[in-house]
């Protein structure tokens, strides 16, 4: 369920949002993001470096009550633990990320040189999701970000969105932004029984779309 999710998620910060039920509307957090697709001396693709900054509410949420620096920053002491709750919940929606070559779906391992920053009275989610194996680089590529559930809304900056790094010369990428569906009012209810198989948030992915010689 899109509640248990995001409590697992965010270690439990979201419970006052979980007692205000309906009188939200989702999505209830949005994440700015910045990609980097990763690619090795060889030309093989490697994986995704991710860098997700959350919403400056949702971040209000998170670090409620903790412990701060005299300059107003987060020691380790509390950004380390929650960024290991962070990806550690991930694993159940696959990291927010599907990824496909024209012939196959890529499978991706857990995270690592994960970590959280605060800037800007934000907090920003760092991780590296490295390919369970190499791909050539040569061809397509499509990465979907989303949140099967859509309690996370995700957008791309807009100031490099994306790089490609080390990537083959002559390799290229777009992104894909899709129109805002127009649905029916939905109640909170509807929400609350999706799951990480649901497809409901995919109408709102963005895709990267890579391409090389």
């Amino acid at each position: 369920m899109a509640y248990r999710f995001a409590v697992r998620l965010f270690g439990g910060v979201l419970i006052l949002l979980g007692a205000m039920g309906a009188a939200l509307a989702h999505p209830h957090v949005w994440v700015t993001m910045r990609t980097d697709v990763v690619y090795g001396p060889d030309g093989m693709m490697t994986g995704l470096k991710q860098a997700w900054t959350f919403d400056e509410a949702f971040t209000a949420f998170a670090l409620q009550g903790m412990a701060r620096n005299k300059d107003g920053s987060y020691p380790d002491s509390v950004l380390k633990p929650l960024a290991e709750v962070n990806v550690t919940s991930l694993k159940e929606y696959d990291y927010f990320v599907k990824g496909k070559t024209a012939k196959a779906g890529l499978v991706f391992k857990d995270p690592v040189d994960y970590s959280l920053t605060f800037a800007n009275d934000a907090l920003t989610l760092h991780f590296v999701l490295p390919l369970e194996k190499p791909v050539p680089a040569k061809g397509s590529m499509t990465f979907d970000i989303y949140d099967p559930t859509y309690f996370v809304a995700f957008a791309f900056a807009e100031a490099e969105p994306v790089r490609l790094s080390g990537a083959p010369a002559g390799c290229s990428f777009k992104v894909v932004t899709p129109d805002q569906p127009q649905t029916m009012q939905l109640g909170e209810s509807f929400f609350s029984d999706l799951t990480a198989s649901s497809t409901y948030g995919a109408q709102y992915a963005d895709k990267i779309q890579v391409r090389c010689p």
